[in-house]
């Protein structure tokens, strides 16, 4: 067994070699994908996610030339219930990342928006904006209830630069009280100025943002729809360009479905154009919520993984898919995590910034104050019976109540995966194989 890649350092901590057993019939793990490259024959774990170079037999005994794979879980018990052996190493790991406190707070200055996204999610919902005392509020809520030296803080909406005074404030406060802080903001990146920018860097610590854009300029106009009649779409060219420069990562999603595809390679002509400054710009295509729940999502998801090659021809870096193959992640997003907190603007605590109702679960003056409404809403202890012998498993959410549906979803983990397996090969070239990527 040749071996490219090490497993998780942490799943070797937690699942020592197995050692092979007589008399027992071992079959290939529902976990190990096999695939070629350049005529070599490859295995992936995903669940310990090592990779070796060679061929799994159908079926193997102690002792018969496939202990190596036996031992690294590439072969396993035939009657082994595997499901139940990720549910067990998804909970350890969990725990291990446990804390008594916070590292991370989503923000929503506000829920107003200067845009009207045709598929936005909160269309219809009140345009909340915090007043000043709740403001004051969430800097003590964060004092008091931070774990650590330092702290995330991401800003969110509606559309967070409607929200300046408030941001500027928090930040004041927490530096008043000597807390350190970096923070991050999705956004839709009109409202952006020099004198932002500079905000950004000095007051706010704003290491990464992602702005959302649509396509090419005409579907970018009727689908944002902005209140105001504006350049917005050659305007967030050049603020993508002064964030760059800056230095702020900024990484742009654009938005997509069957219906603005066709103008993709002329909206990346536009933005190698109009982005003077590309060092810190990545561009990633983001099917549309209601394309990963409809019938079409494998097609779709297929063009934005054939796309990639594209954006990098634009002089952008590609964000290729998620780095499934890089790390066993305990947690897939920040509200089945317990180490963050989402802020409404009207001071509930909430888990997922997607769920303001399903989600409450207390207040920044109270705190939590229904313990089990935020257990069943990131519930993770159940698998659904179609999942449990998914060899993608350990890729997807175990988060109950997670609002991101995706139809065929095993096809497009396929698809995912598969065409990232190529890159863990590359990887050697420059780094050793013991090295791993915290992509958690």
């Amino acid at each position: 067994m040749i071996e490219i890649k090490k497993p998780d350092e942490r799943l070797a901590r937690l699942l020592p070699p197995v050692r092979p057993q007589p008399g027992v019939k071992y079959i290939p793990s529902q976990f190990v994908l096999p695939f070629e490259q350049e005529g070599k024959l490859y295995l992936f774990n995903n669940l310990t996610k090592q990779c070796v170079e060679g061929v799994l037999p159908v079926s193997a005994r102690a002792g018969e030339g496939c202990d190596d794979l036996i031992a690294a879980r590439f072969l396993v018990p035939e009657d082994k219930d595997e499901c139940a052996l990720y549910n067990q190493v998804s909970a350890l790991l969990r725990a291990m990342n446990r804390k008594k406190g916070l590292s991370g707070y989503i923000i929503l200055p506000t829920l107003g928006c200067n845009a009207r996204c045709v598929y936005c999610y909160e269309e219809g919902m009140k345009p909340v904006t915090m007043t000043p005392e709740t403001v004051e509020q969430v800097i003590r809520y964060i004092l008091d209830t931070h774990e650590g030296d330092k702290v995330h803080l991401s800003w969110f909406g509606g559309e967070p630069l409607l929200g300046v005074r408030t941001i500027d404030r928090i930040c004041e406060g927490l530096r008043e009280a000597g807390l350190d802080y970096k923070s991050s903001m999705i956004s839709n990146g009109s409202l952006i100025t020099p004198e932002i920018v500079k905000k950004m860097t000095d007051d706010w610590r704003l290491s990464h943002i992602q702005i959302s854009m649509d396509g090419a300029e005409q579907d970018y106009n009727s689908r944002k729809r902005y209140s105001a009649d504006h350049d917005y779409y050659h305007r967030l060219m050049e603020n993508i360009s002064a964030l760059s420069a800056a230095g702020i990562r900024v990484s742009v999603r654009c938005n997509v479905d069957g219906k603005n595809w066709d103008g993709i390679p002329r909206y990346l002509k536009d933005m190698a154009e109009g982005v003077s400054d590309k060092t810190h710009v990545s561009i990633y295509f983001a099917p549309l919520f209601d394309v990963r729940a409809g019938a079409d999502t494998v097609t779709m998801w297929q063009k934005v993984v054939d796309a990639n090659p594209l954006i990098e021809a634009a002089g952008f870096h590609s964000t290729s898919n998620h780095g499934l193959y890089k790390r066993l992640r305990a947690n897939h997003c920040m509200a089945d995590s317990g180490r963050s907190a989402v802020i409404l603007p009207d001071g509930r605590l909430n888990l997922c910034e997607h769920c303001p109702d399903e989600g409450y679960y207390g207040d920044i003056w109270r705190g939590v104050t229904d313990e089990a409404a935020m257990r069943a809403f990131s519930r993770t202890d159940v698998t659904p019976e179609k999942c449990r012998k998914c060899p993608y498993l350990p890729d997807c959410t175990s988060f109950h109540n997670c609002p991101n549906i995706q139809n065929h979803c095993r096809e497009v983990r396929e698809l995912l995966v598969r065409s990232e397996l190529p890159g863990l090969l590359k990887q050697d070239e420059s780094a050793p194989a013991e090295e791993s990527d915290p992509n958690c």
